[in-house]
């Protein structure tokens, strides 16, 4: 009788397990994201959870680990809002990235799989704009400088890992301009 219980107690459980991931709504997603059948699929969607004035959202590796979580004013197509998180399938946070009306707005912040931050930026009406900087995996500093219109401009700097100056100069419309100065490991200029 006790061999019997616990058999039927490890059946249903089984069975409530099996029934989460055979969700009828579930949406398969490709490796660039399209629609496609689950045979074929890298990564899926739950079915959206209705809360306030939208829908949280949360994709899934084939795995099982979390993807990303997302607020959508909309059900059927992403319009985000507020904070966007998506994740390497280790767990760790890869970006979080702000949007307001669906549009990119706040601070974007990229990591390292290891969990160190690798850059961050922030957008305005959709376009960077302010200081970016970015970090090597160590941590050290890589690069730093200014965007405005969504380009490069003004002051930029380019570090070695090391975290010695590599270059300084100046970028307009997103390309080089005047003279840049380059200096070897050593911190010595190059001629």
């Amino acid at each position: 009788m006790k061999n019997q219980t616990t058999l039927t107690c490890i059946l249903i459980f089984i069975l409530s397990i099996s029934s989460l991931f055979a969700q009828k709504d579930t949406i398969w997603f490709d490796a660039n994201w399209n629609t496609t059948t689950k045979n074929q699929s890298s990564y899926y969607r739950t079915e959206p959870i209705k809360k306030n004035k939208g829908y949280l959202l949360t994709d899934y590796y084939l795995s099982g680990a979390k993807q990303m979580n997302a607020f959508s004013t909309t059900q059927d197509e992403d319009h985000f809002e507020g904070v966007v998180t998506w994740y390497f399938e280790n767990g760790k946070v890869m970006q979080t990235v702000t949007y307001k009306d669906g549009k990119l707005e706040g601070l974007r912040k990229n990591y390292h799989e290891s969990g160190s931050l690798k850059n961050q930026f922030s957008y305005t009406e959709g376009e960077i704009l302010g200081e970016w900087v970015s970090y090597y995996e160590n941590a050290k500093l890589s690069e730093k400088g200014n965007y405005k219109n969504g380009d490069r401009n003004g002051s930029w700097k380019e570090f070695y890992k090391s975290g010695k100056l590599k270059g300084e100069g100046n970028y307009a419309n997103d390309k080089k301009v005047g003279n840049w100065k380059m200096y070897y490991y050593d911190g010595t200029q190059v001629d």
